[in-house]
């Protein structure tokens, strides 16, 4: 396993473990149980038995994304130990032609490239969502190749490769087999970056009316959809093609993405 290889598997594990501690953070069912805990669902109100739901049903999406992230950290933590049993068990003597050559002679090159990260960047702006930095790691909704051009999968970023503008990324869901999802190689058209946890508050919200993209709830897939207000940090949507009429839909804001229009 080369340097960059190995940095870019210690980045998905680092960025994994902050993912769950934001996300913890942000999402946390303490003080929830705190302000229940005195009282019984008989006791509450209608809509304090809504708020509760909604309280419920995110922190459980928040749990299974932290299993989500847990699983890829170890994934890759296995990896990674692997390599340096591996690398362990092949260490020999220099013989003597090798003797007086320093060991950074062949790897300067990677070392250097190792003092920063590779980046990369989509190819969508918008005032509404960052199109860069995307890093190993990082976050992005993905266009599915020979599908409907507006069904988009949520991915984590692998590799950067060349100029910033090719990616190796992969589906963190397993398939119907329970086997690692599907591994594909897109360009920054294919992609769209999603904001961090910690970018989220600082991100504007989007006017009434506005198209975007965003991830339907209790699922790794984006749809169209249209902004039709706002509540503590969620945007409140109207998904093309809902089978219930006017019904609204309540999505965290990083995961409601410009709609990719050039």
């Amino acid at each position: 396993m080369s340097t960059s290889e190995t940095e870019g598997h210690w980045d998905v594990v680092i960025t994994s473990l902050q993912d769950i501690c934001n996300a913890n953070e942000s999402s946390s069912f303490d003080n929830t149980y705190k302000e229940y805990v005195k009282k019984s669902l008989s006791q509450l109100n209608d809509t304090e038995v809504e708020e509760l739901r909604k309280e419920v049903i995110e922190h459980k999406s928040n749990i299974e994304t932290s299993k989500r992230l847990a699983s890829t950290a170890q994934k890759h933590l296995q990896t990674l130990i692997s390599n340096l049993q591996k690398n362990s068990s092949n260490v020999q003597t220099p013989s003597r032609s090798q003797k007086g050559v320093h060991p950074s002679a062949n790897g300067g090159r990677a070392s250097k490239r190792g003092n920063g990260k590779k980046m990369g960047r989509s190819f969508y702006s918008s005032r509404y969502n960052p199109s860069e930095p995307i890093y190993v790691g990082s976050e992005v909704a993905y266009r599915l190749k020979n599908r409907h051009f507006e069904e988009w999968i949520q991915c984590e970023v692998m590799k950067v490769i060349g100029e910033g503008v090719r990616f190796e990324i992969r589906d963190p869901e397993p398939d119907e087999n329970n086997n690692p999802g599907q591994t594909f190689k897109a360009n920054h058209k294919e992609i769209i970056l999603i904001p961090t946890e910690e970018d989220a508050p600082s991100l504007p919200m989007y006017p009434e009316g506005t198209k975007v993209l965003a991830r339907y709830p209790e699922t790794t897939t984006f749809y169209p959809a249209i902004v039709v207000g706002h509540k503590r940090g969620y945007v409140r949507l109207k998904f093309d093609g809902e089978e219930e009429v006017n019904k609204e839909i309540e999505s965290e804001r990083r995961l409601v993405l410009p709609f990719p229009e050039k």
